[in-house]
């Protein structure tokens, strides 16, 4: 299957077989959040697999059933610390020439501080980062023949607490995945023209 078949055949799954996913599945599957593209290359995203059954029936507790029925969960979060490696990422990115010939080739890689973002900015950026990366594995669990469906409908406190997790981690979107137990067809999509804008 290509990327443009796995695309086209992704569906959000929200009934599954009780079959455990394999481990090598879920490497490559977290394997293609590592190496989604962040900005600055920060990678701030963090992963907790929840696979046993009693963490499972907990996370019914604080999220939709389906979600603790499928038999793995990745909770998708951000870590607001990834910001204070952003000079390190920086210098990295220019080792390998990442930046050639753009304004931040030659900066100092120990004074740079980005662009000023408010609290809203971040977490703007922050989130969107790890979206990318949940994409990845959104269409890499396809690939595999695996269904999954992102959502964000959460009880973050509680989900936080369950978890232990970390002040500086936010959980952001849950990413049940496993074999469907169906296959539904496409969902209607909006054609070309109503969402392009405008050719300039």
């Amino acid at each position: 299957m290509n990327v443009k078949e796995a695309i086209r055949a992704r569906r959000s799954i929200r009934d599954f077989k009780s079959d455990k996913v394999k481990k090598e599945d879920l490497d490559l599957i977290l394997e293609a959040a590592r190496l989604a593209p962040s900005g600055t290359n920060l990678q701030p995203w963090r992963f907790i697999v929840v696979e046993s059954d009693e963490m499972r029936e907990k996370l019914k507790g604080c999220t939709l059933d389906f979600v603790g029925d499928a038999p793995v969960t990745i909770v998708c979060c951000v870590d607001y610390k990834a910001l204070e490696e952003m000079n390190d990422r920086l210098k990295e990115l220019q080792e390998v020439g990442a930046l050639k010939g753009t304004a931040l080739e030659k900066i100092d890689p120990s004074n740079y501080k980005g662009r000023k973002m408010s609290k809203e900015d971040i977490k703007r950026y922050l989130h969107l980062n790890l979206s990318i990366a949940i994409e990845n594995m959104a269409l890499q669990a396809t690939e595999l023949g695996l269904g999954s469906c992102w959502l964000m409908m959460f009880n973050e406190k509680k989900l936080s607490q369950l978890l232990n997790l970390d002040d500086n981690l936010e959980a952001v979107a849950l990413l049940p995945i496993g074999y469907g137990s169906d296959n539904p067809a496409p969902r209607p999509r909006l054609s070309l023209d109503r969402i392009v804008i405008d050719r300039i």
